[in-house]
């Protein structure tokens, strides 16, 4: 009796132990969990990098499971003292999951048995160094080994306490999610790496290798047509993007959102499509960043900054390390004319280390509003020989026309073109003359303005350079070759929301003032209201239908409703600072209240008009024609 009661302890203390053991072993919806990179002793180049990458996307899958996102990794590498692109070893993680208070790092490793390959998952407290769980599994080949995996992973979901219904909803399997082939699986491992540091320059290599390697690999298609899209080349970007889109049954349910969105959004520019999947995503994987990231970006571009914000700051409170929420965070401030908020939040990227390049942007911005000469400056030379030359200097051009230096921009302008040839980017350079075209255009240099468009689109006939030429060739005469690419353009995006109801009616409707019929020109501009106020990712575009449709209105001497959209503009000016319809408004503003005959309502803003451009050229036609009205008031 008493052996049986002992066997009945025992069992009941074994029972207590396995089961405070399984309990100890489950992680909760707030636990982090960070991915080591794999040991790899088989001697295969092939496993490096590629098990971790498919191991993320398996465990990415999971409503479930919180990965720690690659934005933190990276933070806490440089405050460690390490490079970036160093392997995360078993040591490694620890250390990082110590520092940011990670619970549980889940180390891998891969060797050769024979033929055959074992593969180990360990999943370890990281905090006491106890181990949380164990799955082994053996592939019988090379082909076999990425089914392994999947298998080793989904039943370590439940272990780690996903339920079974969760696991078996979402679990796409690896070569259906991914690829059958390591070695494509390899590239986009390191494509998707540089892609995530923002540096798509370096990403693409990797990423059109992958695709070459497997043409259905939808996540590298996606990701390839993004990254170009990124780097101006966007009529690759669409092509690929299509391809991705018609292969996204071969990715995860996750993958599928990643992709249904950018095919919306950035192929499309179908808004509506595009903020409804972003919603679906937010709604599936709550804890994921990259909706609210992308949902902010497009609620920028329609001019929704509230909102913009509040999808941003979320994603930075879920992931205080995320260099797009940072970006969007304190580019939606800017919008907003929240300077400071701004400045402070893209000052505390920087110190945090998780700076992506674009925030440098909004600094210099930031400084153009201060008149801080030095700030301007430091930008500039700070992006000198980096991949956001271009851009930054596009800013500065684009500032020195908004002053009236025409001379001066049109430098800056080839400088930032001719710094993107160097990094053959034709895009880039034909992005900046165009702008160099639209400074021309605005402050009087027809010629010129033509002449410098038609080198543009010599270099890049992509869709957005045309849809900036429907208005440059608008605005100097070109009537019938601004007609064609407004057809041309209509038929090939049907889709395209901001195309469609705001960039090409702009051009309509400087059609209609070249024929002098201002009421069919502010008509044109009706379906522009809603998106009024959106950020052009273009730059060049942004503020152009509120100003057009101003000018129509004083064309139409209708003074009262004109300078309410002049107002509208210089009540806005954070969406672009350096726009040069931020100054040029003033002059209309003076016009307006002109027409209304309130003189000293009038010259007050012809002056103000006249104090920016105190230094402008004095040759500039606009500014030649504001002098002559100015007179004629006096």
């Amino acid at each position: 009796m008493f052996a049986a009661v002992t066997v009945i302890v025992l069992v009941i203390v074994a029972a207590f132990f396995y089961f405070r053991s399984r309990q100890s072993a489950t992680l909760t919806e707030k636990d982090s969990v960070l991915l080591a990179d794999f040991v790899n002793t088989t001697g295969d180049a092939v496993f490096d990098g590629t098990l971790k990458q498919a191991l993320a996307v398996q465990l990415a899958q999971s409503p479930y499971l919180n990965i720690l996102p690659e934005s933190r990794i990276q933070q806490a590498l440089r405050f460690m003292g390490r490079s970036p692109g160093e392997r995360i070893t078993k040591d490694v993680a620890r250390e990082i999951c110590l520092r940011e208070g990670v619970k549980a790092m889940l180390a891998g490793s891969i060797s050769s048995l024979g033929s055959h390959y074992v593969i180990t998952l360990d999943a370890v407290n990281a905090q006491s160094g106890d181990s949380l769980d164990r799955e082994q599994v053996e592939a019988e080949s090379k082909e076999q080994i990425l089914k392994s995996l999947d298998h080793a992973a989904s039943s370590l979901r439940e272990k780690l306490g996903e339920s079974i219904g969760s696991v078996q909803k979402f679990a796409t399997p690896l070569e259906a999610a991914t690829t059958s082939s390591l070695e494509a699986l390899k590239e986009f491992s390191l494509g998707e790496a540089a892609h995530s540091r923002f540096d798509d320059e370096a990403a693409l290599p990797h990423l059109k290798r992958a695709v070459e390697l497997d043409p259905n690999f939808a996540m590298a298609l996606a990701t390839l047509g993004v990254a170009y899209n990124n780097s101006g080349d966007t009529k690759q970007g669409f092509q690929y993007l299509q391809k991705a889109f018609d292969m996204k049954d071969r990715a995860s349910e996750r993958e599928k959102f990643y992709i249904s969105s950018h095919y919306y959004g950035t192929y499309r520019g179908q808004t509506d499509k595009d903020l409804e999947t972003l919603e679906q995503w937010k709604q599936a994987y709550p804890r994921d960043t990259v909706p609210l990231n992308n949902m902010s970006l497009v609620l920028q571009d329609i001019g929704q900054h509230e909102k913009a914000l509040a999808n941003a700051s979320e994603a930075l409170r879920l992931d205080p390390k995320d260099p797009y929420a940072y970006q969007n965070v304190s580019s939606a401030y800017q919008y907003l004319n929240r300077y400071e908020e701004s400045r402070a939040v893209a000052e505390q990227a920087i110190a945090q280390k998780v700076e992506p390049w674009s925030v440098h942007m909004t600094l210099y911005w930031t400084a153009y509003v201060r008149g801080d000469e030095a700030a301007m400056q430091q930008e500039v030379a700070l992006a000198t020989g980096k991949v956001e030359e271009p851009i930054i200097v596009y800013q500065q051009a684009q500032g020195q026309c908004a002053l009236g230096k025409v001379k001066q921009a049109r430098e800056s302008f080839a400088r930032a073109a001719a710094a993107a040839q160097a990094r053959g980017n034709k895009s880039w350079s034909a992005w900046n003359l165009a702008g160099e075209a639209s400074c021309d255009a605005e402050t009087g240099f027809s010629g010129e303005a033509r002449e410098t468009m038609n080198t543009s689109l010599s270099q890049s006939d992509d869709p957005e350079n045309r849809t900036d030429a429907t208005r440059l060739f608008a605005r100097v005469g070109d009537s019938a070759r601004s007609e064609k690419l407004i057809a041309d353009l209509g038929k090939e995006a049907p889709f395209d929301t901001l195309l469609n109801e705001v960039r090409l009616p702009t051009a309509r409707a400087l059609l209609a003032l070249q024929r002098n019929q201002p009421g069919q020109a502010v008509a044109a501009l009706d379906s522009a209201k809603p998106y009024d106020l959106g950020a052009d990712r273009r730059i060049i575009g942004t503020f152009a239908a509120i100003y057009v449709r101003g000018e129509a209105l004083v064309r139409g001497h209708d003074g009262a409703k004109a300078a309410l959209e002049y107002q509208k503009i210089l009540d806005h000016r954070g969406i672009v600072p350096t726009s040069p319809y931020v100054s040029l408004a003033k002059l209309g503003l003076g016009r307006a209240y002109a027409l209304q005959g309130d003189v000293a309502k009038a010259k007050g803003a012809y002056q103000d008009f006249f104090a920016l451009w105190k230094d402008a050229d004095p040759d500039v036609p606009v500014l030649k024609t504001a002098k002559a009205e100015y007179e004629k008031l006096k």
